[in-house]
C-alpha cells in the first residue's frame, strides 16, 4: 500500500498460497527457524496443519506442525509421504549437530523444508502465528491504482500499516494491545484532538477514558462484535471509527481512525475492516516476542538462583553486570496449611510488593516459595551507602546526572579480575569472597521487614516466613539462594523451638547475621545427616524402635536435654511430673543401655533428636 486518495479500494482481497519466505518473514526467530528448505523457502504454502491427522485432501501444499511427533528423521519421511511441503518439529538440539544432520539429511532426500519449534514457544503460538501470517499473505493488499496486488516479501510492521491506513481513511490512526497500551500510531497533524496526544505521549489510553469506555458500553461491543463500531464526533472529540483485530477466535488488540479536522472517507470502515485482518499476524508476532522476553528473563533468573548454565550470560540478559551487587531473599509459606487460596494471595503480594519497593527486583515462584533476586543500590560517592537519585531500568542503577553507575573498587566493586573490594580478592570468574556493604544489607534487612508486614497485614493467610541471604555478585546468586532458604529453615525452627517451650513466638523475618547461630546448627546437621543414617549402636537401635511406639521417649529425652538436663525444667516444658520424667529416663537407661552421664551418649542423643525430628510446619 503507498498510500493513495480517499475512496482508494479496500485493503485485501485475493486467495491462493504464500511462499515460505514470506511466512516466516513476520517471526524473528521467537516460534521457528529455518534449518534447511531443498526446493527453495519461495516454496508454496496454503494450509498450516496441526499435527498428522489435518493433513489429507484438499489440504494440499501443507506446513505441517508436527505435534506429538518426536524430532527423528521418519518423522520428516512420513510428512513427506503425507503430502507436506515443510514440516516444523519440536526439541531439536540445537547442540547435538549429528542429530541436526540426521534431521537435515532427512529432509534434503525428500525435498522437504525443516523448521524447529523454538525453545520457549508453544504449538498454539506457533499456529496462530503461522495462520495468521498465511492470512495476510494471501489476502494481498491494494497497489498504486488502489486495485488488488499481491503481497511482497517485505512485510509491513505496525507502523507501516498505520500510516498508510491513516491515508486511506483520512484520519488518525492508533492501534492498540487488549490492555490498551499504543504499540504503533500513525503521523499525528496539528488538527489531533487532545486525546490522541494524551494516549499516545503516555504509550497507552488514560484510567479515565478506559473507565468511560466501560460505562458506555463501547469496549464491551468492541471485543463482542466482528464489525467496525462508529461512534460520532461530539463536544469531546471528533469522529472515531473502531475495530477489533483477531486471529481466529482471540482479540489481539483495536485499531482506532479519528478524523483530523474534517470527516473520515466513505468507505474508512472498509479499509479499517481490512487492516484489522492484516494487522493480525503482526499482533500475534508482537504478542509472541513480548512472551518470549518473559520466558527469556525467567529461565535466566531461574539458571542465576539454581547455578545452572553460564551466568555470566544470564546475568547479562537480565541487564546485571558482574559487579552489580546483589540479594536473595525467600519467602516461604507454611506447606499444606488451611486457606491454601489466601496463602497464596500472600504470596502474590510480596512479589508485588518487592517490585514496587525495588524495581529491577526478579521474581521466581515455585509452589510454597518466593525466591527474589534483589539488585542494590551502589554506594554513593560519599561511600556512606546511601541510595542515588534514581534508576536505570531492571537490573541498573543511574546516578543523578542520568548515566548508569557501576561499581567502583572505591565502592566495593566485584566482579572484574584483578580487582580488590573491602573483603578480598576477586577471582578470575567474579566468585570471590563474601563482600557487601553494610550500606547494601541494610536495605536488604529493611525490604525484608517490609514483605513481613505484608505478610502479616494479609488476614486469613498461613504464616509467612522471610529470609534473606548475603549480599554477593550476580554469578553467585545462587549461593544467596542457598543462604536465604537456610535462614528460612532456622527461622521455622526457631520458632518451632519457641513454642514448644512456651516462650514468645520470635520474628518471622531476618537476614543471615540475625539467626547465625541456628545457621550454624543446621549447616552442621545436613553435613552429619549421612553418617547418622549409615551408622548403627544402642542410640540408632533406641531411635528406630521408640518412633515405632510413637517417639515418646526421644521427645522426652530431647527436652531434658534441652533443658540443661534439669528434670524440673523438662518436666514443666512436657507437661507431665517429674517423677513420670525420671521413671522415662530410667526406662530409657534400662532397655537400651543408655547412660545420659556420658557426654559422648548425651551428644549422640541431641544429634539423634534434631537429626529425626519432624520438620516445623
Amino acid at each position: 500500500m503507498d498510500g493513495g486518495a480517499r475512496g482508494a479500494g479496500p485493503l485485501g482481497g485475493g486467495a491462493g498460497t504464500a511462499s515460505l519466505r514470506a511466512l516466516l518473514s513476520f517471526d524473528d526467530g521467537e516460534a521457528v527457524r529455518l534449518l534447511c528448505a531443498p526446493a527453495g523457502a519461495d516454496a508454496a504454502v496454503g494450509h498450516v496443519a496441526v499435527g498428522f491427522d489435518d493433513l489429507g485432501p484438499g489440504r494440499g501444499h501443507a506446513l505441517l506442525l508436527a505435534v506429538g511427533a518426536p524430532a527423528v528423521p521418519a518423522t520428516v519421511r512420513r510428512a513427506a509421504r503425507r503430502g507436506a511441503r515443510a514440516v516444523v518439529l519440536a526439541g531439536v538440539p540445537a547442540h547435538e549437530p549429528g542429530v541436526r544432520a540426521e534431521l537435515v539429511a532427512a529432509a534434503e532426500e525428500t525435498g522437504v523444508a525443516l523448521l524447529a519449534r523454538a525453545e520457549g514457544a508453544d504449538w498454539g503460538q506457533v499456529a496462530a502465528l503461522l495462520r495468521s501470517a498465511l492470512a495476510y499473505a494471501v489476502a494481498g493488499r491494494p497497489g498504486p491504482d488502489g486495485g488488488a496486488a499481491e503481497v511482497s516479501e517485505e512485510v509491513f510492521s505496525l507502523a507501516s500499516l498505520a500510516a498508510q491506513v491513516a491515508a486511506r481513511v483520512g484520519g488518525s490512526i492508533t492501534i492498540e494491545d487488549t490492555r490498551l497500551r499504543v504499540l504503533a500510531h500513525s503521523a499525528t497533524g496539528e488538527e489531533a484532538d487532545p486525546l490522541r496526544r494524551t494516549t499516545i505521549l503516555g504509550g497507552r489510553v488514560p484510567a479515565w477514558r478506559v473507565a468511560e469506555l466501560r460505562h458506555s458500553g463501547l469496549l464491551r461491543a468492541l471485543w463482542t462484535s466482528p464489525e467496525v463500531i462508529h461512534r460520532p464526533a461530539d463536544a469531546d472529540g471528533p469522529e472515531r471509527l473502531v475495530v477489533a483485530v483477531r486471529g481466529g477466535r482471540e482479540v489481539l488488540g483495536s485499531i482506532w481512525a479519528a478524523a483530523d479536522g474534517g470527516a473520515l472517507a466513505p468507505d474508512a470502515a472498509a479499509h479499517l475492516r481490512a487492516a484489522a485482518g492484516l494487522a493480525a499476524p503482526l499482533l500475534v508476532g508482537e504478542r509472541l516476542r513480548e512472551s518470549g522476553t518473559a520466558r527469556r528473563r525467567e529461565s535466566a533468573l531461574r539458571g542465576l538462583l539454581e547455578g545452572s548454565g553460564h551466568r555470566r550470560t544470564h546475568a547479562w540478559s537480565l541487564g546485571l553486570s558482574p559487579d552489580t551487587a546483589c540479594a536473595v531473599v525467600v519467602a516461604e509459606r507454611r506447606a499444606g496449611a488451611a486457606g491454601a487460596a489466601v496463602a497464596d494471595r500472600a504470596l502474590d503480594v510480596l512479589a508485588l510488593q518487592a517490585v514496587a519497593l525495588r524495581p529491577g527486583t526478579g521474581v521466581l515462584r515455585d509452589g510454597d516459595r518466593l525466591a527474589l533476586l534483589v539488585v542494590c543500590d551502589p554506594p554513593s560517592p560519599g561511600g556512606n551507602g546511601s541510595p542515588p537519585a534514581g534508576r536505570d531500568g531492571p537490573g541498573g542503577r543511574a546516578g543523578r546526572d542520568g548515566r548508569s553507575r557501576r561499581r567502583t573498587p572505591e565502592g566495593h566493586g566485584r566482579g572484574e579480575k584483578g580487582r580488590t573490594g573491602a573483603a578480598g580478592t576477586e577471582t578470575e570468574n567474579g566468585e570471590g569472597e563474601e563482600d557487601g556493604t553494610g550500606g547494601e544489607a541494610g536495605e536488604v534487612l529493611a525490604l525484608v521487614r517490609e514483605l513481613d508486614l505484608s505478610a502479616a497485614a494479609v488476614a486469613g493467610a498461613a504464616p509467612v516466613w522471610v529470609g534473606a541471604g548475603p549480599v554477593l555478585p550476580p554469578v553467585r546468586a545462587a549461593e544467596s539462594r542457598e543462604r536465604a532458604e537456610l535462614v528460612v529453615r532456622a527461622l521455622r525452627e526457631r520458632e518451632a523451638r519457641a513454642v514448644a517451650a512456651g516462650r514468645p513466638r520470635p520474628p518471622r523475618h531476618s537476614g543471615p547475621a540475625g539467626v547465625d547461630t541456628t545457621l550454624e546448627v543446621l549447616r552442621v546437621l545436613d553435613a552429619a545427616r549421612p553418617v547418622w543414617e549409615s551408622g548403627a549402636g544402642p542410640v540408632h537401635t533406641f531411635v528406630r524402635a521408640d518412633a515405632a511406639e510413637g517417639g515418646e521417649l526421644l521427645r522426652t529425652l530431647a527436652a531434658f536435654l534441652d533443658a540443661g538436663c534439669d528434670v524440673a525444667a523438662a518436666a514443666r516444658r512436657l507437661v507431665v511430673h517429674p517423677n513420670t520424667l525420671r521413671y522415662r529416663l530410667g526406662r530409657v537407661r534400662e532397655r537400651y543401655g543408655i547412660d545420659l552421664a556420658d557426654p559422648d551418649t548425651r551428644l549422640l542423643v541431641a544429634l539423634a533428636a534434631r537429626l529425626t525430628a519432624p520438620p516445623p510446619v
